[in-house]
């Protein structure tokens, strides 16, 4: 299936969905609890509710970001130093899939409790981008040309001249695949994050939207965080592609 033909089939399955979406809403086929999109698009075109809404994207898209960089940059890092030193790497790995199959919603309370409600949200996004970090840079660490590093063995060269010089390099295109997994799942981390008192975020509006069955308010904040996740997706997809053509 060439370009054209997949534009046009996502186009097609696009424009059904709402199609039916917006039918479902007016028909009330699943409720009251299921609004139309014409309902949704004229609840956030209030000026009340934009405000509201691009504000606690903002903060959202703020929150997300730091935990962004710094669970890449810790996943990075960690997986470098394993493979490096390669004694660690058994046991970091073993950390960064404990990490990964501890839920983030139980540790927001102890993430309140250690690092205070506003740093939260940056933290929960910050674990939900390092595994995924961590697993791609190792994974590219380990495809690298064995010749070229027997190269550099030939000449002298360390294991950290030769991660640096050869490793790193090669292993970008992969560590691209993780940061792009990775900026989905840190937008979702910081909403999870702000679920647990944190002042401002989509997370609170998504809380007290439910509380209080404010229907709008609730598909408006869900939509806001789909278009932030989608956004970052897209704006790394075409970061990688810039960067690959680079390489080749």
């Amino acid at each position: 299936m060439n370009r054209t033909s997949r534009f046009a089939s996502w186009c097609i399955g696009f424009s059904l969905l709402i199609f039916f979406w917006e039918l479902a809403g007016r028909e009330n086929w699943l409720g009251s609890a299921w609004p139309s999109l014409s309902a949704l698009f004229a609840f956030m075109q209030d000026p009340s509710s934009a405000a509201l809404l691009l504000r606690s994207s903002a903060d959202t898209a703020s929150n997300a970001t730091i935990g962004f960089l710094l669970g890449s940059l810790v996943g990075f890092t960690l997986a470098c130093s394993g493979s490096v030193w390669t004694g660690l790497g058994p046991g970091l790995a073993t950390f960064a899939t404990f990490v990964n199959a501890t839920p983030l919603i139980a540790l927001g309370p102890l993430l309140i409790v250690t690092v205070g409600e506003e740093v939260t949200p940056a933290a929960t996004a910050g674990l939900a981008v390092f595994f995924s970090v961590f697993i791609a840079t190792l994974s590219g660490l380990q495809d690298t040309n064995r010749d070229q590093s027997d190269v550099l063995s030939i000449y002298g060269s360390g294991k950290i001249r030769a991660l640096i010089c050869v490793r790193i390099p090669n292993a970008m295109p992969k560590v691209m695949d993780g940061l792009k997994l990775g900026t989905t799942a840190a937008v979702l981390g910081a909403i999870i994050g702000e679920w647990f008192g944190a002042p401002t975020g989509l997370g609170v509006i998504l809380v007290s939207a439910m509380q209080n069955f404010q229907i709008e308010l609730l598909w408006a904040s869900a939509l806001c965080g789909t278009v932030l996740s989608g956004l970052s997706f897209f704006l790394l997809a075409a970061i990688q592609t810039q960067f690959i053509k680079r390489l080749v």
